[in-house]
């Protein structure tokens, strides 16, 4: 079924599907979604292959999301959105059969969103507008014709939407079987492992646990201990759980060479902090190639807790403005 074209509140031209196909959509809530933004690059092509192989495994429908620079007038924004949903269409089923057997490739619901603007800007409604379970996006993504540094894009996109994110790195790579999961557990909500738990049955294998602790902390292993096993009692995986409680210095460099050794094919990660992201990514561990900046990686987004007033007297008096997690001026962030 074609989309169809209407102005958006802001006057820009949107592509959207009928509603019926929605509301369809949206009430199969046993077929999950992945929201996929692509550019026209090849990397997209890996992500995209990506996805279709993780849609016939859970299963789930793919809404792929691109987002184009906005043009000179309303009449040739209108043109060239329909130019680049064709594209998708093409891009989508010569993937579809070429990667996938015919019957997995037909059995694949896509749906299809070409916006005006940056991906920044709308990544957060659509995800929302589309009741994304998880994002598929690639490590490396161009937006409004800039290139970020690798991990950047991506670890700005993972602090817009509630949902969990998949940033997958260039090149073709099989479904995972083998899953690491590290994280500071003793300080880790136990209201983001259900987070994880939801997407079991798109990553059916064993899962190890693993948490680094520096040798200044060896008197509270203890404590770590019982915090590692409290998540392992917390969340509810189908596959076996091993926990690992390791000594390292370095956890980023311990994560890599623990997921080294198992031959992880997705590391799993709770950051507590956008700076604590971005170390996952960070240049110069892509430039020595780092292990776990060659596998997917799976963002949980941090829990968010609602404040809850002292007393009566605070109560009433509204609450201070919530500093924004991403910046209105994207393309001047200075990253870290």
């Amino acid at each position: 079924m074609e989309s169809s074209f209407r102005l958006s509140q802001n006057g820009t031209p949107a592509i959207h599907a009928p509603s019926n196909h929605f509301i369809c959509s949206f009430t199969r809530r046993s077929m999950k979604t992945l929201l996929v933004p692509i550019d026209h690059t090849a990397t997209a092509e890996h992500t995209l292959a990506y996805a279709n192989k993780l849609a016939v495994r859970w299963p789930a429908e793919i809404v792929v999301l691109y987002c184009h620079p906005t043009a000179a007038n309303a009449t040739a924004e209108t043109e060239t959105l329909a130019t680049q949903e064709q594209r998708l269409r093409s891009l989508v089923e010569r993937l579809r059969y070429q990667q996938l057997t015919r019957q997995d490739g037909r059995r694949i619901r896509y749906r299809y969103r070409v916006l005006s603007g940056c991906l920044h800007d709308h990544v957060r409604a659509e995800a929302t507008r589309c009741a994304a379970d998880l994002v598929v996006m690639a490590l490396e993504h161009i937006d409004c014709d800039r290139q970020e540094a690798p991990g950047n894009h991506a670890a700005a996109i993972t602090e817009l939407v509630r949902c969990p994110v998949l940033v997958v790195p260039t090149g073709r790579r099989p479904l995972p079987n083998r899953l690491v999961f590290s994280a500071n557990f003793g300080a880790l909500s136990l209201l983001v492992l259900p987070q994880l738990a939801a997407l079991a049955g798109a990553f059916p294998a064993p899962l190890e646990l693993v948490e680094f602790y520096a040798p200044s902390q060896r008197p509270q292993r203890r404590s770590l201990r019982q915090g590692l096993s409290k998540a392992v009692a917390h969340l509810n995986w189908a596959a076996p759980v091993t926990p690992h409680l390791l000594e390292e210095d370095a956890p980023l460099e311990g994560t890599s060479e623990f997921c080294a050794r198992l031959q992880t094919q997705l590391l799993i990660i709770a950051p507590t902090s956008h700076a604590q992201l971005l170390r996952y990514f960070d240049a110069c561990y892509a430039t020595t190639q780092a292990y776990h900046t060659q596998i997917p990686v799976l963002v949980l987004p941090a829990e968010r807790t609602a404040q809850v007033a002292c007393c009566e007297r605070c109560a009433g008096h509204p609450a201070p403005p919530a500093t924004p997690t991403a910046p209105a001026g994207y393309a001047n962030v200075r990253w870290v």
